[in-house]
């Protein structure tokens, strides 16, 4: 119920100072567990994604933001949880696949942190390690307009058909591809795919 209102009023909000567009969300599934991977530039990020989306999704932010008592119950009470960066974070890690193997969708940000410039950055290992353990498929998104976020200013979300990993990962332990540059591999492919996005919606300005 608290997810319901809150999506509400933030939908609201975001068409009023944002005027939130959304394009191709039918590419998310309707039900069983999948993520949906965006570019990230601003904390305003995380509430237009949410709002944005047909259905509800948790999201993983970074452990600093849970030490805040007030934003950490928000948080939590919208299906978030921490994970702390600059290593490998198994316990979030598993947190993301449990909820993934229950058909939950869940909001991820390879990148791993806001860009500074709004340029795409380089993909982390830690949704190929999600991705691994949950057999989830992708959904890949770009988010345009929140670099620098602006009152007013429009914000255009545009989402990826879903890409499913299985066969490479069933390939790549048949092959004894190294793990690492298998999560490389996987990293690399959902940032690119992002990039396509990116590209395919400059066209339209």
């Amino acid at each position: 119920m608290f997810y319901r209102i809150a999506h509400i009023v933030v939908s609201i909000l975001a068409k009023l100072f944002f005027r939130l567009k959304v394009i191709d969300v039918s590419n998310v599934p309707k039900e069983g567990g999948a993520i949906v991977a965006a570019n990230h530039n601003s904390y305003f990020d995380i509430p237009l994604l949410g709002c944005a989306l047909n259905r509800p999704a948790d999201n993983i932010a970074k452990s600093e933001l849970f030490q805040i008592r007030l934003i950490a119950a928000l948080f939590r009470a919208l299906g978030g949880f921490p994970i702390r960066r600059g290593h490998a974070d198994r316990k979030a890690i598993g947190e993301a696949v449990r909820r993934l193997k229950a058909g939950r969708l869940l909001s991820y940000y390879p990148e791993g942190t806001r860009s500074k410039d709004g340029r795409l950055q380089k993909g982390k290992s830690g949704i190929a390690w999600v991705v691994a353990g949950s057999g989830a498929p992708v959904v890949p998104a770009y988010i345009k307009g929140t670099h620098p976020t602006r009152i007013f200013r429009r914000v255009t979300i545009r989402f990826g058909r879903p890409i499913d990993f299985n066969p490479l990962l069933k390939n790549g332990d048949n092959e004894g591809m190294q793990a690492k540059k298998l999560y490389g591999t996987i990293s690399a492919e959902i940032m690119g795919k992002i990039a396509e996005l990116e590209k395919e919606q400059e066209k339209f300005g």
